[in-house]
Formats: C-alpha cells, sequence, structure tokens
C-alpha cells in the first residue's frame, strides 16, 4: 500500500532536504489521475492508494504529485533543485494549463509573524523599463545573519532605492512545541526547500499557498462579467477593472508598453498598444493561458480588465514581475486587494491557523 505515509518515509530517509515546488494548474477533467496522465504522460507516474497523490519518475528520481490543493498542486520530491526546475519548465512552458506561483514581495517580505530571517535575497532588473542613469536600474543583495531583512529595510529608507527593494527569496527557522522545527527557504516562484519536521514544512506551504490562492480569488471576483436582466432584454454589469497606483514614473510610456506586451519572459503577454497621449490602451492576450485581457497603462497607473473566466494568477504574474522590473512599491488601489498582496495584520496567517488546515498523513 502507498499512501502519504509512504510518501513522508521515503523523503525522511533522502539524505538532503525536502523540496516542494508548487503549481496552479487548470486542467481539464475533474479525475485526479487523467491530469496526472495529460501532464506527465501515461508511463511516467503511478497512482497511489491516496486519489490526490502520484508518483511522478523523471531520469533523476522520483517526485510526489499532490493534488489535494484543488488547483494548487504540491510537487515535493528529494531530488535537487536544479533537477526538478528543468523538468517542470519544460513541463509548463509547453502548457497553457499550468503555471508557476507568482509570489509578490510581500508574502516574502512578511512570511510567517514574528519570524526573523536568517537569509534574504533581492532581485531587481529593470533595464527593459528604466533608463540606464536610474541608480538602481540593476540591484541585487544577497544578505545572511539573524535578522537579515533589518539591513534591507533601512535601504529602502533610501529614496534612490526604495522602488528597487523586492524579495525574491528568504530562509528563516521556525519553531512550534506541537509541531517541531524546521528551516524553511522560499523562493518568489513557489519553490521550497526544508530541513526538519515534514508535517510542520506540509502545513507551512499549504499556509503560504492560501495567503496566495485569496490573492488570485480576489482579482478573479473582479471580473468583468455581462448577465441576461430578464426575459425583455438588456444585461446587468458587474465588476471592476483592477487598479494598481505606481511609486515612480514611467520613463518612457511607448518603450514601457512595448517592452511589456513583447511576448517574452516572464510576462508572457502580447499585445499592440494604442497611445493616446499619455495614456497606452492594449487588449492583449496571456500566452500562458491563452485569455484575452485588457489593459490601461499610463504614466504612473494601470488598470487591468480581466474577462469573467480569466485566470487571476495572470494579475499575480504581472504584479509579481513588476515588483522586480519596475517598482517593488506598486500598490492596488483596491483597499482589499492590497491587503491581499501585502499580507499585513490580520491579513498575515497565525500560527493558530494551522490547526484549521491540518492534512492527513
Amino acid at each position: 500500500m502507498t499512501t502519504r505515509a509512504t510518501m513522508v518515509e521515503r523523503l525522511r530517509e533522502a539524505s538532503g532536504p525536502t523540496r516542494t515546488v508548487v503549481l496552479e494548474a487548470h486542467c481539464e477533467g475533474n479525475d485526479p489521475e487523467e491530469k496526472v496522465h495529460s501532464v506527465f504522460g501515461g508511463g511516467n507516474y503511478l497512482a497511489t492508494d491516496d486519489a490526490f497523490l502520484f508518483r511522478v519518475f523523471a531520469d533523476d528520481g522520483e517526485m510526489w504529485i499532490d493534488q489535494l490543493g484543488g488547483r494548487f498542486w504540491s510537487v515535493h520530491s528529494s531530488m535537487p533543485m536544479r533537477k526538478i526546475n528543468p523538468f517542470l519548465h519544460e513541463k509548463i512552458e509547453r502548457r497553457r494549463d499550468l503555471d508557476w506561483m507568482w509570489l509578490p514581495s510581500g508574502h516574502l517580505e512578511n512570511l510567517w509573524p514574528d519570524a526573523i530571517s536568517n537569509r534574504v535575497r533581492t532581485k531587481f532588473h529593470g533595464r527593459d523599463f528604466l533608463t540606464e542613469d536610474d541608480p538602481a536600474q540593476d540591484l541585487t543583495i544577497n544578505l545572511s545573519g539573524r535578522g537579515a531583512e533589518r539591513l534591507l529595510r533601512h535601504i529602502s529608507n533610501d529614496e534612490k532605492y526604495r522602488s528597487a527593494v523586492s524579495f525574491d527569496s528568504v530562509q528563516v527557522a521556525l519553531s512550534d512545541p506541537d509541531l517541531g522545527r524546521i528551516n524553511e527557504g522560499i523562493d518568489r516562484m513557489g519553490r521550497f526547500a526544508v530541513s526538519g519536521d515534514l508535517e510542520y514544512h506540509f502545513q507551512f506551504v499549504d499556509t503560504v499557498v492560501h495567503r496566495y490562492a485569496r490573492l488570485v480569488e480576489l482579482c478573479e471576483a473582479r471580473a468583468i462579467d455581462w448577465s441576461p436582466a430578464g426575459p425583455d432584454g438588456g444585461a446587468i454589469f458587474s465588476g471592476n477593472p483592477i487598479a494598481i497606483r505606481f511609486s515612480r514614473q514611467v520613463p518612457d510610456l511607448e518603450h514601457f508598453v512595448a517592452s511589456l506586451f513583447a511576448s517574452r519572459q516572464p510576462f508572457r503577454l502580447w499585445g499592440v498598444p494604442q497611445m493616446s497621449g499619455d495614456v497606452a490602451t492594449v487588449e492583449a492576450v496571456d500566452l500562458h493561458v491563452g485569455h484575452g485581457l485588457r489593459l490601461e497603462i499610463g504614466m504612473q497607473w494601470m488598470r487591468v480588465y480581466l474577462d469573467k473566466g480569466t485566470c487571476g494568477n495572470t494579475v499575480a504574474r504581472l504584479v509579481s514581475n513588476l515588483q522586480h522590473r519596475f517598482d517593488s512599491q506598486l500598490r492596488f488601489v483596491d483597499p482589499e486587494l492590497q491587503a491581499a498582496l501585502e499580507i499585513r495584520g490580520e491579513e498575515n496567517t497565525s500560527p493558530e491557523l494551522l490547526t484549521d488546515i491540518q492534512r492527513p498523513i
């Protein structure tokens, strides 16, 4: 019998840390095995006695695909990330129903209540959107030591660098009297590495996914839709644009939109911008999921119009990558969306929430 307990035992037997990668999946069909078959092929996986857990085989080892999270799959393995990442990258890039989990900077900065980081990395590459004379066109900082993020906050208080300090990865040590201890590392594409108690790790991952899913679902709840008004005809409008305010001004709007909608990684957006003064309008296509969306972009703002049925992960990917390439301090105008973006105050998950998301082993 192969169960979750078998997975935990195999992962514990490995000499190195356990790696987990979270994917956002919109695979058609309701049967979990059909979804795994469509992504990994018929001869490359084995079902287990858990309907939502599968063993997938790669050239260098095995991975456990856990679909218990619904549209968010957790991929667990003892393989090094340098081998896991190319394998998953190939699957994601050739399909429209799979994507990475694009964590905003605030989700990493405020990773856990009262957690003190022991390693922090920021990455900012603004060459596609900023001028060469910008003081922080490219900024990479790697810090280690207790409370490393405090120095980053000090740097972010400098006006020259404020918009370029965006959290790329964080490592924290956590302890709980009931769950044990873990040393957990996570980056902004939903890739985790842990040493310590695996049950604690699984619940940690669930908590991070829960917060991210809330942001995605809030974006989808604002999608534009028309519904019939009644037998006499007409329609009722619902939804509203997702408005983003930049903390800095776009230096060259025409160049900005040309770079944003050039069909390149990591934005994966295509469209032909229409310029009208200081405003660009674009009927764009998300090349990753094949959905259309409309955007209006000004010198210090952006509005995103999602059609009903469009994946909210499109907005999360857009925002996360803008934070690392243009403005780490951008904000949603909608207070509820902004709270979900920052994970501050009541939106930050407390350790007590873990008791509500226990998962069977």
